[in-house]
């Protein structure tokens, strides 16, 4: 008798349902409880089975992708760079957190080492390319913070290797506020680089408390663009487009409620104040600094 192969059930049948992922060791019930409120909301919406999925960490994830047992997941940037460059999901939408969409970097160095300020505190910009106002920090030692840092590592050393300037090997702080210090009090490390748009960690409590003058001693030598976004939603590009449209408008829309804003805060453990569209290319300048070093993109998963 002739073998037979089962015929799949179409996707967003009861049987084989679109499934929505989130990346979390241990989510606690409240994202559990949101992840699966809307899912339902989008089954009511679609007249299709959506159901929500907890994943341990990125790699159980990704496999759940190969698989193709996961077609909607919300994504860190190191998160969704490794899905993207293996072609498992597109970026649709990116959150919008603390007014932005996307952060990037600030170089500071101490007032009294004479360096050359190319940034503009009324604009919040910078005055002058990276290649000008990096090249000062040459032969220089910097404070960063680990090697799992986008912005506290790897970021700020890509802005030097991409122009060119060779520094000594960093010396690593852990966090943000111990380099500032180091820098603050001098002898430690010559310059230090944080995060920056989103929020300053020099106004951060734990650093201005006991170092009240720090912006004045520590002033923001060259800032960079926003080139890391935030947490972002993303699809399979095998689940048809008209269909992933329908999704990412929806969100778009309940993101507009503060009920929808809540709820997609609770679901991710992350307050988000809008979902705005964000195509791939806004990876292009962050892969570029990644690639351009040594640096593995699975080494920086939590």
């Amino acid at each position: 008798m002739p073998t037979f192969t089962p015929t799949a059930a179409p996707l967003g049948s009861p049987q084989n349902p679109i499934v929505m992922a989130i990346i979390g060791a241990e989510p606690d019930s409240a994202q559990v409880r949101s992840l699966n409120n809307l899912c339902a909301q989008l089954s009511s919406f679609l007249g299709l089975s959506v159901t929500g999925r907890t994943y341990e960490d990125y790699i159980s994830l990704e496999s759940a992708l190969q698989k193709q047992e996961v077609q909607l997941a919300w994504l860190g940037p190191v998160e969704y760079m490794l899905a993207s460059e293996k072609a498992l999901l597109t970026s649709q939408l990116v959150s919008n957190h603390l007014g932005v969409t996307a952060y990037g970097i600030q170089f500071l160095g101490h007032k009294d080492a004479n360096f050359t300020r190319y940034y503009d505190a009324g604009s919040n910009l910078s005055t002058a390319p990276a290649a000008t106002a990096l090249s000062q920090f040459s032969g220089l030692t910097p404070c960063l913070t680990n090697q799992q840092s986008l912005p506290g590592y790897w970021v700020p050393l890509g802005y030097l290797a991409q122009n060119g300037v060779s520094v000594q090997n960093p010396v690593l702080t852990k966090t943000y506020s111990a380099g500032i210090r180091g820098v603050y009090i001098k002898g430690i490390c010559d310059f230090t680089a944080t995060y920056a748009i989103a929020s300053d960690p020099r106004t951060s409590s734990e650093v201005i408390a006991d170092l009240p003058d720090v912006i004045d001693r520590v002033p923001i030598i060259w800032l960079s663009p926003a080139i890391i976004p935030n947490l972002n939603f993303s699809a399979s590009p095998l689940l048809p487009l008209p269909l992933a449209a329908q999704i990412t408008n929806y969100l778009l829309e309940l993101s507009r409620s503060e009920s929808g804003r809540a709820q997609l805060t609770e679901l991710n453990a992350y307050e988000i104040a809008r979902l705005e569209p964000l195509p791939d290319d806004a990876y292009n300048e962050l892969r570029t600094l990644l690639a351009i070093q040594t640096v593995r993109l699975t080494n920086l998963l939590p």
